[in-house]
């Protein structure tokens, strides 16, 4: 199986977890894209990835990365995702993956012409409690069900005092 190459749009703090967190079976973090060349020439040296780009074209210009993963504010996603599909990359999501319907739309029609994948970065369907969940209602033990209501969310550290 050919080894994957990823690269990253938007070096803040989810994408420092991804890339800290980053352990797939045949892929490697080829590449790390900012809007500024320090920066991501900085994340690229933290993580030991081999290239880093000052422009998020210049990243997806590159032959050598098969998939991008976009962690910028999400009012950019829907951008970054058709310039990355245009370019002929597979596309991984931060959440949310666009701000509206339409933008979504466009962006899965793209990716279905282009025969690429296109996917949210959503963590909760591969937690076991949602496997737990959708069993039981599968199960119909609860009865029909009308309506799921579900708070979210995860524990983050406080880097400031209160």
């Amino acid at each position: 199986m050919k080894k994957l190459n990823w690269g990253i749009l938007g070096l803040g703090q989810i994408a420092n977890e991804f890339a800290e967190t980053f352990n797939v079976e045949n892929a490697v973090l080829y590449a790390a894209g900012s809007r500024n060349d320090e920066k991501a020439a900085a994340f690229a040296e933290k993580y030991g990835i081999e290239k880093s780009y000052g422009s998020y074209d210049a990243l997806l210009a590159d032959p050598s990365i098969d998939v991008v993963y976009i962690a910028t504010p999400h009012s950019h996603h829907a951008e970054l995702i058709l310039k990355s599909l245009e370019y002929g990359k597979h596309v991984l999501s931060e959440k949310a993956i666009t701000m509206n319907n339409n933008q979504l739309s466009q962006a899965m029609k793209l990716a279905e012409e282009k025969k690429l994948v296109l996917a949210e970065a959503m963590v909760i369907y591969h937690m076991p409690l949602y496997h737990k969940l959708k069993e039981i209602a599968q199960e119909g033990s609860l009865g029909k069900l009308k309506m799921i209501q579900v708070s979210f969310g995860s524990l983050k550290e406080c880097k400031f005092q209160v």
